[in-house]
């Protein structure tokens, strides 16, 4: 069959090859998320890195590698790539609205607290609030040391949704913080009893910590060397050399008692 003096496969062909080269940088993409839903994100980098060099990556593409870069520790390096395609979305939509999200933990990482914070705040003045903005603005606001304020969102953000672990672990963190350990040991047992996930250490030193402050030294320790067992990430609240500072003091601190 031929169309206009072409066969039709030929027709077909170039169809293909044009969509290949078009789509060339997502398709190598595509090997860097099943790379990342693996949980291997230094594999994932790589792959990221030459699809970036293709070029033409989409913005579902870039924002993923913005992520993942984050997450592997080139804060600067993600902190460009996410403010890069910023103006490519609609001002006050989801798409935005979730980058400057990521961007509010570059700025974390980077030791920029405050602004950080500023950046969530924009967000939810508005009026667009989940649940990962909940997670991430919870956590900026117990690391703030602003104890009120701490306090008021991270109730907010359990009665959204308090199934979210992160969410949970956060209140009983702010209400450990505030001192209010029989409050913050509730929630913790009730996160611990769900089972949480295994990438999730802050989940059992935190719990750990407060049952260390309510004498039930044995208990405590225990919970903060099983938090030593699981994963930490560059995005994790704490690093594995903190707790693990925190174990030697708790236990210097009680053999000297």
């Amino acid at each position: 069959m031929k169309i206009f003096g072409m066969d039709l496969w030929r027709i077909i062909l170039c169809i293909i090859l044009i969509a290949i080269v078009i789509k060339r940088a997502d398709i190598v993409a595509f090997f860097a998320k099943l790379k990342f839903n693996k949980r291997d994100n230094e594999g994932a980098l790589k792959i990221f890195r030459i699809a970036d060099k293709v070029g033409n990556l989409s913005v579902e593409n870039k924002e993923l590698y913005g992520y993942v870069l984050l997450r592997c520790g080139f804060v600067e390096e993600a902190n460009v790539q996410l403010r890069g395609i910023l103006p490519l979305t609609a001002r006050g939509s989801a798409k935005r609205n979730q980058l400057k999200n990521l961007i509010a933990l570059t700025l974390w990482k980077s030791g920029s607290l405050d602004e950080a914070i500023e950046e969530l705040e924009e967000v939810v003045e508005s009026g667009y609030k989940n649940t990962q903005i909940y997670q991430n603005l919870g956590i900026l606001y117990n690391l703030s040391g602003n104890h009120d304020k701490a306090r008021r969102f991270n109730e907010e953000a359990y009665d959204y949704n308090k199934d979210d672990n992160i969410i949970t672990d956060n209140l009983a963190d702010c209400y450990a913080i505030c001192g209010e350990y029989e409050k913050a040991a509730e929630l913790y047992d009730e996160l611990l009893s769900r089972d949480p996930e295994p990438h999730f250490p802050e989940a059992y030193y935190g719990c750990g910590r407060v049952l260390i402050e309510l004498g039930r030294y044995d208990e405590g320790i225990k919970l903060i060397e099983k938090s030593l067992t699981k994963p930490f990430s560059f995005l994790s609240i704490r690093t594995k050399e903190e707790v693990e500072q925190l174990l030697e003091e708790e236990k210097k601190k009680h053999s000297s008692k």
